[in-house]
């Protein structure tokens, strides 16, 4: 007879089905071959897309809890064991089994922690609906808390947490989210905030990165390389700017101010990274913009309805506003234009996906062979 072992286990009341036990324990790895899985299941993914779940569980990392069901009630028991008796299928997890599977075939004796919780009882029809709901109707975490979470690990997350929250002298002081939903009175998110770093200091580091994983690398690599001092300093630069040309104290909808939007904001601390005329010292490490340039700024038309129309657009539309961008700056001008470190043909659209991917494979290890 196949049973599926758990440890560490212990029975526990569940508010589903009007009330039932379950089973909460420590899957042994040895019984991940014997779960089962039916139709109303997703297929396996490609190892490749498992691929930071497979160096997570490499690294000893502890996984969320799978949900099972047992098609009856049999089990037996001993101290803190249990084994199940009755053929039991996964309901929630698959691809956490699918990665864990991979490392115990790589490494037949690595450790691999995965909670489980233990439905008895339960049939397809049941097993089904609670995949659709824990699939469907479950609100995924905000990568603002994500990056609130990661202010103990990371520098630089944990200065510009400080920045917005404790420095009342900074433009948004207290107008950050770093939680799950935006409140009354907050005008970005804290992902922006890290975008917009990010991009600020492209040219001192991996700042171009889309997903939280590379955004807290590339930070953490940047405020090396500038000091985290000097990073807060010139955000702090870079929304005083924002103020000052467009407003920002004054606003009391944010859904109206264009020059907050993801889009422009990004653009905006690009254009400045790419160009030599908004860093001073030999480094370049300091943000500077001096009188002309900060009222030529104050004078884009960000009230347009082209640049409206970019703004809350993506893709190509990007490359579309910083050139008109530069050319507001360069407007009026036959000689002492900005100085670009960028060539127009890197500029574009495919270019910069292609420097992107190259910044995301420099940080990132390489996947396991499957």
């Amino acid at each position: 007879m196949i049973e599926i072992k758990l440890s560490h286990a212990a029975l526990d009341e569940s508010e589903l089905r009007g009330g039932s036990i379950i089973l909460r324990g420590v899957l042994d790895q040895s019984s991940l071959k014997y779960l089962r899985t039916d139709d109303y299941q997703r297929e396996a993914l490609p190892l490749t897309s498992l691929s930071k779940m497979i160096r997570a569980m490499q690294a000893g990392e502890v996984m969320p809890d799978i949900e099972l069901g047992m098609r009856g009630q049999r089990f037996r028991t001993k101290d803190d064991v249990f084994w199940l008796l009755d053929l039991t299928f996964v309901v929630d997890g698959f691809q956490r089994i699918n990665a864990a599977l991979h490392v115990l075939s790589l490494n037949p004796g690595a450790m691999v922690h995965i909670g489980a919780t233990v439905h008895f009882d339960t049939t397809k029809e049941w097993e089904r609906e609670r995949f659709r709901v824990l699939n469907t109707q479950r609100t995924p975490v905000s990568p603002n808390v994500l990056l609130r979470n990661k202010r103990d690990d990371s520098p630089a997350i944990l200065t510009l947490y400080g920045l917005s929250k404790t420095d009342k002298n900074f433009t948004l002081a207290s107008k950050v989210c770093w939680a799950q939903r935006m409140a009354r009175g907050e005008l970005i998110s804290a992902f922006l905030l890290t975008k917009c770093t990010g991009m600020l200091h492209s040219h001192k580091g991996p700042g171009r990165g889309s997903n939280l994983t590379e955004i807290v690398s590339g930070l953490d690599k940047i405020a090396a390389n500038v000091g985290l001092n000097v990073m807060r300093e010139n955000v702090a630069l870079f929304f005083a700017l924002v103020d000052e040309c467009w407003g920002v104290r004054r606003i009391q909808y944010r859904e109206t101010a264009i020059h907050l939007r993801g889009t422009f904001l990004t653009v905006l601390a690009l254009f400045l990274s790419d160009h030599h005329d908004f860093w001073k010292g030999d480094e370049e490490k300091r943000l500077f913009v001096d009188a002309s340039l900060r009222k030529k700024l104050a004078q884009f038309p960000i009230g347009d309805p082209e640049i409206t129309r970019l703004c809350g657009a993506g893709g190509k539309a990007r490359q579309s506003l910083y050139f008109h961008l530069r050319d507001h700056i360069n407007s009026g001008k036959r000689t002492k234009r900005i100085s670009s470190r960028v060539p127009d043909e890197d500029r574009t659209v495919e270019a910069l996906a292609k420097r992107h991917a190259a910044e995301a494979a420099a940080q990132s290890p390489t996947p396991p062979a499957e």
